[in-house]
């Protein structure tokens, strides 16, 4: 490169790291459509972010808790371990969980990867997790398994981190050392659904008068020309709507550009929505795009289908991969959203439910309150058995015993 700047006269320009790591691990962006898609550009198209934020929110929202498997088969909260506290209040030092977990998974929705590097005390207990942004960091093999994570940032190289060192959240892969990037896979929707907004951006800018020519009489002098230019610029312009266009020496305006409605502006933007939608399986109902058919029972569907379709993914990626690589692995202990307000019907609903699941005893009083967020009371954990319900051969049995008719008795 010193050769080169040599020999053309020229100095050498310093690289950022996130070039840096755009020509180590091939994410550089591309233009489509005449704009560059980015991880950071895509993010100004509105529809990417509100997938990308729906998603990352989804995750960020529930609470995540932390559970020790028992040996009778029941389950307690392991609030004795710094795992819970990390995890369910404050992952590091400036974050919350609420706001480390929607970085991680916005890190994840956009370029592949969320990672964290994992800080342990000289006991091998964790005390945060660092988050590193997607293009600070690399991955290289140094043997067939075995995998280096460099990461950097600003002010210079962190240091090299094992696969034990550092917590990902992964998105899919084809190759399981490298993400996929979704930017990059659905670089082509994105790109035209910036150019769409670009365009209709300075078509209003130019008061949504499209360009054409202006035609008169005779011929006109550089200065003429020169005042003619000057005189149309004065009347364009969003301020400059609605005012007449004065002509003379039988001037005339022939235009030779689509309008807005010729160029389909509105239905290309609602299929780009559509079609972005549809890279991250997001419905455009949770972005707030519905079309007419759409009615209040339909949306009721879709917020049940967008929790099984859409988050319960990314939730599982989270749960399994606290447990194998935060937790102990195969040990009692396991992660786990709580999504039960995102599955709370209304309260008529819900009345009807508890008292159905308790008076039939299939639900104890205090399971009931626990799923409403209400603290158990003492005497309730133990199930209603309806008389009507009760078990057949005990019932004949006791009835045996205590019957005092000579009949039966002989």
């Amino acid at each position: 490169m010193k050769f080169l700047d040599r020999l053309f006269g020229r100095k050498a320009a310093q690289l950022t790291y996130d070039q840096v790591a755009d020509l180590i691990d091939g994410r550089g962006g591309r233009s489509v459509a005449g704009v560059m898609v980015t991880e950071k550009t895509a993010l100004q198209t509105s529809t990417v972010l509100s997938c990308v934020k729906v998603i990352s929110e989804g995750c960020a929202t529930p609470k995540l808790k932390v559970f020790r498997e028992l040996k009778d088969g029941k389950r307690e909260l392991a609030t004795n371990i710094p795992e819970y506290r990390l995890l369910s209040r404050r992952p590091n030092e400036w974050q919350t969980s609420f706001e480390w977990r929607q970085m991680m998974t916005l890190h994840a929705c956009l370029a592949g990867y969320g990672l964290s590097i994992k800080v342990k005390t000289d006991n091998n207990r964790l005390t945060e997790f660092i988050p590193i942004s997607p293009g600070n960091w690399s991955v290289r093999r140094v043997s067939r398994y075995d995998l280096i994570y460099t990461c950097w940032d600003e002010f210079g190289k962190i240091g090299d981190f094992t696969s034990d060192q550092v917590f990902l959240l992964k998105g899919m892969q084809m190759d399981w050392t490298k993400p996929l990037s979704p930017v990059s896979l659905a670089r082509t929707a994105i790109g035209l659904a910036m150019a769409t907004e670009n365009s209709q951006a300075s078509m209003h800018a130019n008061s949504l008068r499209p360009s054409g020519m202006y035609s008169v009489e005779g011929s006109l002098s550089q200065e003429q020309h020169e005042r003619l230019a000057t005189y149309l610029e004065k009347k364009a312009g969003p301020a400059k709507t609605g005012i007449p266009l004065i002509l003379d020496r039988a001037a005339k305006w022939v235009s030779n550009t689509m309008t807005g409605v010729d160029a389909q502006h509105v239905e290309t933007r609602r299929l780009q929505i559509e079609e972005v939608c549809r890279s991250w399986s997001v419905f455009p109902i949770m972005i707030g795009h519905s079309d007419k058919t759409a009615t209040f029972a339909s949306s009721e569907a879709f917020f049940a289908a967008h929790l099984i379709h859409t988050l319960t993914p990314w939730h599982t990626r989270w749960t399994q991969g606290l447990d194998e690589f935060v937790l102990d692995g195969n040990g009692p202990l396991f992660a786990e959203f709580d999504t039960r307000y995102m599955r709370a019907g209304s309260m008529k609903d819900r009345s009807q439910w508890s008292r159905t699941m308790v008076e039939t005893g299939i639900y104890t009083r205090n399971e009931a309150r626990e799923e409403e967020g209400k603290d158990p009371l003492p005497g309730l954990d133990v199930p209603l058995t309806p008389m009507n319900m009760t078990n057949g051969s005990t019932t004949q049995g006791t009835n045996n015993e205590d019957s005092t008719d000579p009949a039966a008795a002989a």
